[in-house]
């Protein structure tokens, strides 16, 4: 989730518990901080890909790691506010921090909340990454919660309870969402092994689709404006995972990459020359025309391969925003910053 969404979450937590603390206006800003804080972790970017693949949500989005940052906080922060109680203060933080795990783990990205146990990533589809209504209220309820000291704490509550209403009904609309798609793929004709919706921009209105069909994916959609029709669907191959284990001993990122992804899918063209084959993950391959129109039919974390015509693995680029980061050949001292256009697929 955002960045604005984990902080509104922070100041109603703060402003709802604000009355059980000592008087002092730090606190609110603190539990901010808090909410924030486990998205410190996006420090692993400067590390490359596979590092940022890895380690993001991971340690300091578990509920262990979460723990260790809210006493740190709480230790920190009591030896300069003596008045406060410690172990209530960690308790805020925490919720605080278990808030983010919450609102990260309602996004498609997936969050490592076990460990460092286990590598699970936890994800329950329900909200897309940024939802304008979902953030915009919870931002207005911190503000007139901050205008109107008397009603704070009820400003406050209200907050909360959208907090986890807003995503309990995404949810509860997403499964309405698989069933009728599955219904409107089988009177097509179509048959697949599983469906999987996924909240799209602008959800709970506008869903995606993902169908699986054994050596592909259907790609479609599903908007409650016209719960009667799908989308128009694409067809992808999927990428299998001994070829991006076979290209991961000439690289790493590309083993990264089949624990990292969901929908892998795969983009090939030969020539003469040798082969170009970009791999894409349809959980980041959005439905809504209009992000397209904003995002330009880029893909994030798009990772690319150009193979000579023995198969050997001459160049590797990985886009993660748009704009794509030479992995292979590693750069010369000087060019460590050397960047391209992604490779469209």
């Amino acid at each position: 989730m955002d960045p604005v969404t984990h902080i509104a979450a922070g100041v109603l937590i703060g402003q709802a518990a604000k009355d059980r603390f000592p008087a002092g206006r730090a606190l609110v800003p603190l539990a901010a901080f808090a909410a924030w804080m486990p998205d410190i972790d996006n420090v692993v970017t400067l590390f490359g890909p596979e590092a940022y693949m890895r380690y993001h949500r991971g340690l300091t989005h578990s509920l262990l790691g979460g723990a260790a940052m809210a006493w740190l906080l709480a230790f920190i922060v009591g030896r300069f506010w003596r008045e406060v109680n410690l172990a209530r203060l960690f308790v805020l933080f925490y919720l605080c921090v278990l808030s983010h795990l919450f609102l990260d783990c309602i996004t498609t990205y997936g969050t490592g909340i076990f460990q460092p146990f286990s590598d699970v990533r936890v994800s329950f589809p329900s909200v897309f990454i940024i939802d304008p209504i979902y953030t915009l209220t919870l931002v207005a309820l911190g503000v007139f919660g901050a205008l109107r000291p008397m009603a704070r704490k009820k400003l406050a509550t209200a907050g909360l309870v959208v907090l986890l209403a807003w995503p309990a009904f995404g949810f509860g609309v997403g499964r309405f969402v698989a069933a009728r798609a599955q219904a409107l793929l089988a009177r097509q004709g179509d048959t697949v092994a599983s469906v999987t919706v996924q909240p799209d921009a602008f959800a709970p209105l506008w869903w995606k689709v993902v169908a699986d069909k054994g050596d592909s994916y259907l790609l479609t959609g599903l908007t409650l404006t016209a719960p009667d029709t799908l989308l128009p669907v694409r067809l992808f191959h999927k990428a299998a995972r001994a070829e991006l284990e076979a290209l991961g001993r000439q690289a790493p990122v590309f083993s990264e990459y089949v624990w990292f992804t969901d929908f892998p899918v795969k983009f090939a063209d030969t020539t003469q020359q040798g082969s170009t084959v970009t791999f894409k993950d349809l959980r980041f391959m959005a439905i809504n025309p209009l992000v397209a129109e904003v995002r330009g039919p880029a893909v994030p974390f798009t990772l690319t391969a150009y193979l000579d015509p023995a198969g050997k693995l001459l160049r590797a680029l990985f886009s993660q925003v748009g704009k794509a980061e030479v992995i292979l050949p590693l750069s010369k001292p000087g060019n460590s910053n050397e960047t391209m256009a992604a490779g469209r697929g």
